[in-house]
């Protein structure tokens, strides 16, 4: 294959996958190297460690859950990323939070900025939802795991976003609730959400 073939089949995997990863060039027996020429060319670009995606993309904050998508393979987006890609709340380009393992290793991603979320057992495999974004296969928290999993992590992120979540989720009425207690007891937060699910119910009646 020519130097031209290879950076055409470079271009066209950028287009299909939406972000590129050197090792999807080795079944084609393509080196990365060819990725750097077409930086340098101006016909993809380097958005992080490692990921490469079509010049004209524009990286907003699907391209950033999309990319680390590629990057972080068996995490899971969550907390306020997974919020914002439900529609509540704002997300941010810049920063990604994702769940992985407790016991594997810290991702290795520059940019966006990934905050992670150590679980384990049920809470890390539970409520994943796998959705296409920007042609890539992302996991993602359902709503109802979200809304529990901001709760148990309420001392780092601070509780009002926990609070302000689950008002915006029972208030536009989103929220199953036999799936939220499901993920309540799961993640061991049961007690602490049911005065604020109470309240936010009765106030609906």
């Amino acid at each position: 294959m020519d130097e031209i073939n290879k950076s055409e089949q470079i271009l066209r995997l950028a287009q299909s996958l939406g972000v590129l990863r050197p090792k999807d060039l080795v079944p084609f027996g393509i080196q990365a190297e060819y990725l750097r020429r077409l930086c340098d060319k101006g016909l993809i670009k380097k958005v992080g460690r490692g990921s490469y995606v079509p010049a004209k993309a524009r990286m907003n904050a699907r391209l950033a859950l999309a990319v680390v998508g590629r990057a972080v393979p068996n995490g899971v987006i969550c907390l306020q990323s997974a919020l914002a890609f439900h529609g509540i709340g704002e997300a941010d380009p810049e920063v990604v939070y994702v769940a992985i393992e407790r016991r594997a290793a810290r991702p290795r991603v520059d940019h966006p900025e990934v905050r992670v979320a150590r679980l384990g057992g049920p809470a890390f495999t539970e409520g994943v939802e796998l959705h296409t974004i920007e042609h890539v296969e992302v996991a993602v928290y359902g709503l109802e795991k979200t809304l529990a999993d901001l709760f148990k992590f309420r001392n780092k992120i601070g509780p009002h976003i926990a609070v302000d979540a689950l008002r915006a989720a029972i208030n536009q009425r989103r929220v199953s609730l036999d799936l939220l207690w499901h993920y309540a007891s799961l993640c061991r937060v049961e007690r602490i959400m049911r005065p604020y699910v109470d309240a936010l119910t009765l106030a609906l009646h």
